[in-house]
């Protein structure tokens, strides 16, 4: 009787944690998959270099499907990139479709959210899953002029 409670109490503590880098591959991989031509191919230019376009500062979502907080993150990232539509850019990479680029950035836990300026220096990271509220307050404290 109490190994079943044991399974459902560890079960219930892994799937509260924030998501490690490893797991199954997504089966929807498009958004990393069109990002791979945007990644620069210039070691001097800075890391997020080819993630900027259009002069706008980045924030670059390292996540996967099978990730629960990552799913739980995925409306807020998509809400907000409408709100702040032509002042930040959004872009999400699939860490098990574009593993090289996670290890560039050193992602070793999802959802990662890392903020790049309009040159692709990296200016700040959170790791874990992000309301709303917070992901503006870090706009503002990070984007401000």
């Amino acid at each position: 009787m109490k190994k079943p409670i044991l399974f459902v109490a560890v079960g219930l503590a892994v799937a509260m944690m924030a998501c490690g880098g490893a797991g199954k591959k997504s089966a929807d991989s498009a958004v990393a998959e069109n990002n791979k031509e945007m990644v620069a191919a210039d070691a001097s230019a800075p890391l997020g270099k080819g993630l900027v376009k259009n002069g706008l500062p980045v924030i670059v979502d390292f996540s996967a499907e099978w990730c629960p907080p990552c799913r739980q993150l995925k409306p807020i990232f998509t809400e907000l990139k409408g709100e702040y539509a032509g002042k930040v850019d959004f872009v999400t990479v699939n860490v098990d479709s574009m593993p090289e680029l996670s290890q560039d950035f050193r992602v070793e836990s999802i959802p990662a959210l890392i903020y790049l300026n309009a040159d692709g220096e990296e200016i700040y990271r959170s790791v874990g899953f992000q309301t709303g509220e917070q992901i503006k307050s870090d706009i503002s404290k990070y984007f401000s002029k």
